[in-house]
């Protein structure tokens, strides 16, 4: 590697702000609970020392600070294990067992889809903070539904949409997802004009996608295109679906569709849905997946000469392996992403399960480009190149010969470890000689079949036929007597084995012999 290469993964990534990160979405929303959550389980499980437990420790102390405030007190009891977890963030409690005040498990019970309630390593449970809550909650709840009740009494529709929405919110705030998503769907039966449309569109989509329930984003999405329309007070609402849209077709790995969904997004579109996916998150996702999944013609258009390219300036180090990219500087745009980039992403609660699949995407695409100018190429220097060792650049050169990611003829030396492909002339030498040789086999089979045909039409011409034996019932055949034809007493035809019903006798095999066209088959004829 060169200099640049060697400073780049000397470099490292740089030490993480936890306050910057987060900073990026919407306070009290419910992405940045989950992602202060995840990070704190994230680096409780890396092996680094006392800076990734203090990232751990504050993560937590911002998470259970969140909780505290919007009451969030069923996600405390899952974080501590004194109540189950279920998958949709409604706690499945045996007590409200415990009535909200239970000590949390000190056993180890794995509660926590992510490790075993490592919070208590941290923070001290407060048992006074469930049911206080609880009984907060439950007022605050009594009231906005006595609202709905005058408001249905009423039949005043926009009373009812609004009672609605804030019991939504009501139920968002608290974690409980899958009751604010109901209230929500109830409400669309109460809009009456665009923005309220819109409004309840955006909400359905946010919390499909908080609850990682994709189907119903898409569905939502899908709805939402073709409902809303006429005047639109909000210009950047079809952008705003399309940077949902992009998280859908990411987490269900169509990893082109989410390039393409980024990437049109308009830039003017920064921070108006960071409760779901920030500025920073839409230049990453689009930029790491147009690498991953783009030619470099549709990568320059779209994202680093097109309009995307203004997102660049939020990822710089991104930009950077971009522009190593466009330079045909694969080993250091490599370099960047794993030495650089590599921490950021796999930080990402939406990106991070993909990132292994997405590197082996781009260096695959790498190494293809790299050898495109070449017919020979040296493993080892090629390892150099890319940043790995010999065995394994021949791992994955072999397996880019076996899927025929590196075009027709490419072959690996495995004696003097080169890639090497034919060239040109040999490979139009080999088309022509299967061509000639598919069309000799052709003609040959058409031959055979002309002749059984005028050799079938001779027969019944003049009255002889083949009839073929009779078999027993337990499978041995008899011997038939002669069976005499036309007028002329001396012509007889024994019985013959039997054949297919209306079949060629002269086709019986079925198969064609090579020898029908070895005389085209040498390969010095050309």
């Amino acid at each position: 590697m060169d200099s640049t290469t060697n400073s780049a993964a000397s470099r490292g990534p740089p030490p993480f702000d936890l306050k910057a990160y987060i900073s990026r979405y919407e306070a009290q929303s419910e992405t940045a609970l989950q992602r202060l959550l995840f990070l704190a389980h994230h680096f409780h499980n890396e092996e680094g020392g006392g800076n990734t437990s203090t990232i751990t420790s504050n993560a937590f102390e911002m998470a259970v600070a969140q909780m505290k405030s919007t009451g969030n007190y069923r996600r405390y009891l899952e974080e501590y294990g004194a109540i189950e977890a279920s998958p949709d963030n409604a706690s499945t409690t045996n007590a409200e067992s415990l009535e909200l005040a239970g000590s949390p498990s000190r056993s180890g019970g794995d509660h926590h889809p992510h490790s075993k309630n490592i919070i208590q390593h941290y923070i001290e449970y407060d048992p006074n903070f469930a049911p206080i809550s609880k009984v907060e909650a439950q007022n605050q709840l009594d009231t906005l539904e006595g609202r709905l009740s005058t408001a249905q009494s009423h039949i005043m529709k926009e009373s009812i949409r609004t009672a609605l929405l804030a019991l939504a919110e009501f139920h968002k705030k608290r974690g409980e997802l899958r009751e604010a998503l109901r209230r929500v769907f109830r409400s669309r039966e109460y809009c009456a004009s665009g923005r309220q449309h819109i409004q309840v569109c955006l909400l359905l989509v946010e919390l499909s996608a908080d609850l990682r329930e994709w189907t119903s984003a898409r569905e939502s999405i899908t709805r939402a295109e073709h409902t809303v329309m006429g005047d639109i007070d909000d210009r950047l609402f079809h952008h705003k679906l399309r940077a949902m849209q992009g998280l859908a077709h990411l987490a269900e790995a169509r990893y082109y569709d989410a390039a393409k969904s980024f990437t049109s997004v308009s830039p003017d579109l920064t921070n108006q849905v960071n409760s779901v996916i920030s500025a920073e998150d839409i230049a990453m996702y689009g930029s790491l997946l147009g690498l991953a999944t783009m030619d470099r013609d549709m990568l320059h258009s779209l994202v680093i000469d097109g309009t995307f390219k203004v997102r660049l300036e939020l990822v710089p180090d991104m930009r950077e392996a971009l522009r190593h990219y466009s330079r045909a500087e694969y080993g250091q745009c490599l370099s960047i992403l794993q030495h650089t980039l590599k921490r950021d992403l796999l930080i990402d609660i939406h990106l991070h399960s993909h990132v292994p699949i997405l590197f082996d995407m781009i260096r695959d695409k790498c190494i293809e480009q790299y050898f495109q100018p070449y017919s020979s190429a040296s493993l080892e220097k090629m390892g150099s190149v890319f940043g790995c060792t010999l065995k394994e650049m021949e791992k994955v050169v072999v397996k880019l010969v076996g899927n025929g990611s590196l075009g027709e003829g490419a072959r690996v030396n495995v004696a003097d470890h080169t890639l090497c492909v034919e060239s040109c002339d040999n490979l139009d030498k080999k088309t022509r000689r299967r061509a000639r040789v598919a069309a000799a086999k052709m003609g040959a089979h058409f031959t055979r079949s002309v002749e059984g045909m005028i050799m079938r039409a001779a027969c019944i011409e003049g009255g002889v036929t083949i009839r073929g034996e009779k078999q027993r019932r337990g499978g041995r055949p008899r011997v038939g007597r002669p069976q005499m034809h036309g007028d002329d007493p001396e012509m007889v035809v024994d019985d013959e084995p039997e054949l297919e019903k209306n079949a060629d006798p002269i086709e019986m095999d079925g198969s064609d012999s090579d020898e029908d066209v070895m005389e085209i088959e040498n390969p010095n004829e050309f």
